[in-house]
């Protein structure tokens, strides 16, 4: 069994990622591909990573992230984090990964964000 449980909900339009487990070296390829997808489907639209369930990221999680804000950029997608462990966000912040994806205390919070 994969350390990364990934499920996409479809909720107001969106693409709710909600992943749970540990994103690592191991598991990166099947994040990228969620993501991907995602975007894929939702051009132009939003896409939330519900990452309450996360509780591990490592350097090749953090890297997936920033290549999927610059792959949202590129759709003209909106990405938002959502629910991250004090410890997750504590890591988003120290990596300066929050000031461009924006992050969020919900899921609810996340979807009613006003566009940018």
């Amino acid at each position: 069994m994969s350390a990364l449980q990934i499920t996409v909900d479809e909720r107001d339009g969106a693409a709710v990622i909600v992943l749970g487990g540990e994103i690592d070296i191991a598991t990166e390829h099947d994040f990228r591909d969620a993501v991907a997808a995602a975007l894929e489907k939702h051009p132009g639209g939003r896409v939330v990573l519900d990452c309450s369930g996360l509780f591990f990221i490592d350097s090749s999680g953090l890297r997936v992230l920033v290549q999927s804000y610059r792959a949202a950029q590129e759709r003209h997608c909106q990405l938002f984090i959502a629910g991250p462990s004090e410890r997750i966000a504590k890591l988003l912040r120290v990596t300066a990964i929050d000031t461009r994806i924006p992050v969020h205390p919900t899921v609810a919070a996340a979807l009613e964000a006003p566009a940018a």
